[in-house]
């Protein structure tokens, strides 16, 4: 995930939202990483605007104080 000042906080919280967060974040920067190679400029904006918005939803999140499973 691209937080690294939250790197400590992320790692002590325990929450079956933030998982799939985490997990969605992966398959998205994967596919970043991919369109980025193939060259589909496309798609790019789509992607990059996902990725900022897991971001933002897992800074949310954070910010509430996350404990829910």
């Amino acid at each position: 995930m691209a937080l690294p000042r939250f790197r400590k906080q992320l790692l002590s919280v325990k929450s079956r939202k933030l998982d799939d967060l985490f997990e969605a974040y992966a398959l998205a920067a994967r596919t970043l990483e991919k369109l980025h190679l193939e060259d589909q400029p496309e798609l790019l904006a789509e992607y990059e605007a996902t990725c900022l918005q897991i971001q933002a939803e897992v800074l949310r999140l954070l910010g509430e104080g996350e404990r829910c499973t």
